[in-house]
């Protein structure tokens, strides 16, 4: 088939775009942060967002100890009278309202060491968030703010260059959300700006969420997944790339008496840098839910042959009311639902198994952020969990609102499954503009490893 012509109408869309993998071009004073956060291996959380040690009205320090706890120390200030009684608190949560440890101190005393908050295992990439309280006698209190640490990792990156492999995560918001904003705010400006995230991430297979806007809303005669495929071969500056969906609609159908479900959920890839070995779609129903989860799955390899098979699945997990038991019922049944396909997908191809999107559950939900927590307990690797991490200060999703509320929350992740550990790199892809607007979701990359070619 011969390629149609490519024009270059948003030509300034891509200016500074340069596809090295995971390569983004910044200004001086945000290279010279992000130089100093990839020297950090980030053990006391300050490379994402958490305060230096010694500061706060308790000059709160964190450290990792040898044997993967946790050594608190504080500093009472002069002007801060004596305490009768003290308590160390350790959450999953900023807020200190998830799965809460207390640890009663002697007054007497300014360090204590503890464990990691729960679920913040080596392979989960999470933070403990700490808090120091001291009691007074007149039974008033003080607390220091939270501080966090991240869990230690212990699979560093070993592999050949040859060996990893850079793919993304991201959740583009259905246009049809956007048809009561204006111009400011939806597909007219957010259509180029994701694509523009998507070129500047330079990753070449992505698993994309929401991508489900119809062609008979306000965006032109193509459905917004289409519309995105199209420009993105429009003004890719390789002029070789070829970007397709894994799947064409027809594996999309539902069965008869079920609902289409969340078709917005897609594989997109570079038909030049990977050649499709296989791809199929699972469909997760739930009985306490009309719109059905879908797994969208493909098998693919370098073109080069220079790399071992890989499976890359997109994932989108039931969402609603926050603080919903019944949707975080809902979503614990899709997860173990998730795990069975990853696994039934591994034992298949015997390939690394990577699981990529918005899994609507986050280190704040109530009781506690279950989803992460059984694909961690089934043996997934948080690519998050790694000694090079960009954007770890802001959460994965802004609501739109600008400035971006400084903390480490994470809703959309990228996770593996097979014999290769460990995680080369990871960016929460952020922007500080509202003109830069793509999703109300954040683009996710990681660099992860691959077994070596068999």
């Amino acid at each position: 088939m011969t390629a149609s012509p490519r024009r270059r109408p948003v030509a300034s869309l891509i200016a500074g775009t340069v596809l090295a993998l995971g390569v983004t071009i910044l200004p001086a004073s945000a290279q010279a942060a992000e130089s100093a956060e990839r020297r950090n291996t980030n053990p006391t959380g300050t490379a994402s967002g958490s305060s230096a040690n010694g500061t706060g009205n308790l000059k709160v320090s964190l450290a990792a100890t040898a044997d993967g706890r946790i050594k608190v120390t504080w500093e009472r200030s002069k002007r801060v009278r004596s305490f009768t009684k003290v308590r160390v608190q350790v959450s999953p949560s900023r807020k200190m309202n998830v799965k809460v440890k207390t640890y009663r101190v002697s007054r007497k005393r300014h360090a204590l060491v503890v464990r990691h908050a729960f679920g913040a295992v080596p392979t989960s990439g999470n933070y403990s968030f700490v808090k120091v309280v001291g009691y007074r006698r007149d039974r008033s209190k003080t607390a220091s703010p939270a501080k966090w640490i991240q869990a230690p990792i212990t699979y560093p990156c070993t592999a050949a260059p040859q060996d990893r492999l850079t793919v993304a995560a991201f959740n583009v918001r259905s246009w049809a959300a956007d048809r009561h904003l204006g111009p400011d705010l939806n597909w007219n400006l957010r259509g180029d700006n994701v694509v523009s995230e998507i070129l500047r991430s330079g990753a070449r297979a992505l698993a994309i969420q929401e991508a489900s806007g119809s062609e008979r809303l306000q965006f032109g005669i193509r459905p917004q997944r289409r519309w995105i495929l199209d420009r993105l071969n429009e003004v890719d500056p390789d002029p070789s790339s070829h970007w397709v969906d894994a799947l064409d609609d027809a594996a999309y159908r539902p069965p008869k008496g079920r609902k289409p479900g969340l078709v917005g959920t897609r594989v997109f890839y570079d038909a030049n840098r990977y050649r499709k070995l296989d791809a199929g779609l699972e469909r997760i129903v739930d009985p306490a839910f009309n719109k059905d989860s879908l797994i969208p799955w493909a098998r693919l390899q370098s073109v080069a042959g220079n790399q071992s098979p890989f499976v890359l699945t997109s994932n989108h997990l039931r969402v609603g009311v926050v603080g919903s038991r019944t949707e975080w019922e809902i979503r614990a049944r899709q997860t173990t639902r998730t795990i069975q396909v990853m696994r039934s997908l591994r034992s298949r191809f015997n390939d690394q198994v990577i699981l990529g999107g918005d899994l609507n559950s986050t280190a704040n939900t109530l009781p506690y952020n279950n989803v992460h927590q059984a694909l961690m307990n089934a043996g997934f690797y948080d690519a998050y969990a790694s000694a090079s991490i960009v954007g770890g200060q802001f959460p994965t999703t802004q609501d739109s609102k600008f400035p971006v509320y400084r903390t480490p929350l994470r809703r959309d992740y990228i996770l593996t499954l097979g014999s290769a550990k460990g995680s080369c790199g990871y960016r929460n892809q952020t922007y500080g503009s509202r003109s830069q607007i793509a999703s109300d979701h954040f683009l996710q990359l990681a660099t992860v490893p691959l077994p070596p070619l068999r």
